[in-house]
């Protein structure tokens, strides 16, 4: 299978998220839920608890983020970084304004 997103295939949904305001979506989805590939928004300043049950990598297309798992230094991923969380992270995600980003999870993320 090949496929191509368009932006006007992008369809970002909001989920609801104690503390973020964010939108997701999955447009590609791999077989069998192999890996899912989207994007993500949070299109204000946004605070969240996360535990990571798949292994993401991201890229950062506009804004910041910043990542901080257990009492280690918060990580600041701004346009242009890639970044990797791995399967079982348990993270606080803060947003100062917005930020948007391109996701693959493996397995497929699933709200």
């Amino acid at each position: 299978m090949i496929r191509v997103v368009t932006a006007a295939d992008r369809d970002l949904r909001p989920i609801e998220l104690p503390g973020a305001s964010v939108q997701v979506s999955d447009p590609i989805i791999g077989q069998q839920d192999c890996l899912s590939a989207g994007f993500t928004e949070y299109d204000a300043p946004s605070r969240l608890e996360w535990t990571f049950d798949y292994n993401e990598v991201f890229y950062l297309l506009e804004g910041s983020l910043e990542i901080q798992e257990g009492d280690s230094e918060p990580i600041t991923f701004g346009v242009g970084n890639l970044g990797y969380i791995e399967k079982g992270s348990h993270v606080f995600i803060t947003v100062p304004e917005r930020a948007y980003l391109l996701h693959v999870t493996q397995p497929a993320w699933r709200d």
